[in-house]
């Protein structure tokens, strides 16, 4: 038996599906994420399971309205299918694959950038101080139906161009104060208050991203953080799914990669820039994350 909360969540899903497959049509946007000028919402339509990819996700909010999309990060893995929402809480590594998409029922999804801003903006800070069963940066969950009637509304402005750069940042707002309501409010919360753990690892992910040259040892990262060494590597792992070292060298090889595949600059430039000294060093520890060395990268790249 489906309650009628299913009913509702479900009705709310294939309207805003059809609204996308729609503008994807109109767009010819299949295969491809498709923008829009006057939001941040980004449209993910694919008719073919894609590449196991690695990328950094920002903080975002990802709901899947047909097909499946598999996300690790680090030991944290979550499998998100229709009618369910990913959410990323913090800058993390990830590993990600869409696995359910056909020409008759391609993978849709709609994606929206966190702003943190915003989410303290409409944060209670009481929320900071619940109890959480896992405090890991990326989640899956039921999604609100408040925030798909929203998501749809977002995507109908475009048949608005006038309006649409004035109406579309409430409704972004709306977005972000309906998810610090729902039942995953408290998460979001903890990011943006400072005396939670969550917070003090997201100023130390933010460190390690500002300079990725730059070898910070797990002293200097537990100095800044408030925390002794042992604190920081439990806390940084539960929340990242990783090591702050670990999490370091993911960040660096994802940016090597991006450098080696759409700059010229010498491959040792690349290594010296993303933190490596030693130029063998760099290119093992690239072909291990990729399975090609940057040469063999830059080459695949130029020919695709």
């Amino acid at each position: 038996m489906y309650s009628s909360t299913d009913v509702k969540r479900t009705m709310a899903i294939n309207s805003l599906l059809t609204l996308t497959q729609d503008c994807v049509q109109r767009q010819n946007a299949l295969g491809r994420y498709l923008q829009f000028d006057y939001c941040k919402l980004v449209i993910a339509s694919f008719n073919a399971p894609t590449p196991i990819e690695s990328s950094v996700y920002q903080p975002l909010l990802c709901v899947v309205l047909q097909g499946e999309k598999q996300v690790s990060a680090g030991e944290h893995q979550v499998c998100c299918s229709q009618a369910k929402m990913i959410v990323v809480s913090h800058h993390i590594p990830v590993i990600s694959q869409i696995t359910q998409a056909t020409d008759q029922k391609p993978y849709v999804a709609v994606i929206l950038p966190l702003d943190r801003e915003k989410l303290m903006r409409y944060s209670d800070p009481t929320h900071s101080t619940r109890p959480l069963d896992d405090g890991a940066a990326i989640g899956c969950h039921p999604v609100p139906n408040e925030v798909t009637q929203a998501l749809g509304r977002l995507i109908e402005l475009e048949s608005e161009p006038t309006l649409a750069p004035m109406i579309a940042p409430l409704i972004e707002e709306e977005i972000h104060a309906r998810l610090l309501h729902s039942e995953i409010g408290h998460r979001l919360a903890r990011l943006v208050w400072h005396g939670d753990k969550s917070a003090q690892i997201a100023k130390i992910i933010k460190l390690i991203n500002d300079d990725l040259s730059k070898t910070l040892s797990i002293a200097e990262l537990a100095k800044e953080s408030g925390m002794s060494r042992s604190a920081l590597h439990q806390h940084f792992k539960a929340i990242t799914g990783m090591s702050p070292l670990t999490y370091s060298k993911e960040l660096r090889l994802l940016k090597a990669q991006t450098l080696v595949r759409e700059s010229s600059r010498p491959i040792a430039t690349i290594g010296f820039e993303v933190g490596y000294d030693n130029h063998a060093q760099f290119s093992r520890e690239y072909a291990r994350k990729f399975d090609k060395s940057p040469r063999q990268d830059r080459a695949a790249a130029t020919q695709s």
